[in-house]
């Protein structure tokens, strides 16, 4: 790969990991509410659905998947799904004036946490798999990687820069969203979350299921 080719790449997808989308509000909601280890746990969550997606496209299954019409369909609506009822279940949570995550191996105490903040103790676990969920839920993705390596990866790359564009897309974006735990996993942070958690979550719950309602149409029509 050239110079030019790197930059390129690395631009466009820097640009695009930091972009607000269901992955920043996910680890942002996490971190705000059940502090930063849980926030982080997010994070790697959703690097490795981001990484899924990479090898997905380097070694051309995506490009298998959008070429069939009717296996990227049922992708889309699986996706749509998930994302409605992720933002369905923070409304509820949200209507119901009480604290819920969309896991149900979440632990329901409350806990200080190391900055002295009181908020529910989450496992990183189940943190860990609502990234990764969030993440592969997204059939966006697909495409995104698809045309970004379509049209910037030389057709020539060798194995050796495959993996290195792998490496160094996956620390990019592991050090993006890590820096949006520990930030929403301040103690302001956490406190102003409390505050105003029941309108904050219409509002993430809202964007969550109009965004799958959307997939879903996408996918139907």
């Amino acid at each position: 790969m050239t110079t030019a080719a790197w930059l390129l790449l690395l631009t466009t997808w820097t640009v695009g990991v930091i972009s607000p989308g269901p992955d920043f509000i996910a680890v942002l909601r996490t971190a705000a509410r059940a502090g930063r280890r849980p926030g982080i746990a997010c994070a790697a969550g959703v690097v490795t659905g981001i990484t899924l997606w990479i090898v997905l496209a380097m070694t051309g299954i995506s490009a298998v998947l959008l070429a069939h019409e009717s296996v990227f369909r049922v992708v889309r609506i699986v996706g749509g799904v998930v994302l409605a009822g992720y933002g369905i279940l923070i409304l509820r949570g949200a209507l119901r004036r009480r604290e819920s995550l969309p896991d149900d191996d979440r632990e329901l105490a409350a806990e200080p946490g190391p900055t002295g903040v009181r908020t529910p103790a989450v496992r990183p676990g189940a943190a860990y798999r609502l990234g990764l969920l969030t993440n592969v839920a997204n059939p966006k993705a697909l495409v995104f990687f698809g045309a970004l390596f379509a049209t910037i990866l030389p057709a020539g790359a060798t194995t050796a820069e495959r993996v290195v564009v792998l490496v160094v897309m996956a620390s990019i974006a592991l050090a993006w969203f890590v820096l949006v735990a520990v930030a929403a996993g301040s103690a302001p942070v956490v406190r102003a979350f409390e505050r105003a958690e029941r309108g904050v979550d219409a509002v993430l719950g809202s964007l969550f299921a109009a965004l799958g309602v959307g997939v879903l149409v996408d996918a139907v029509r």
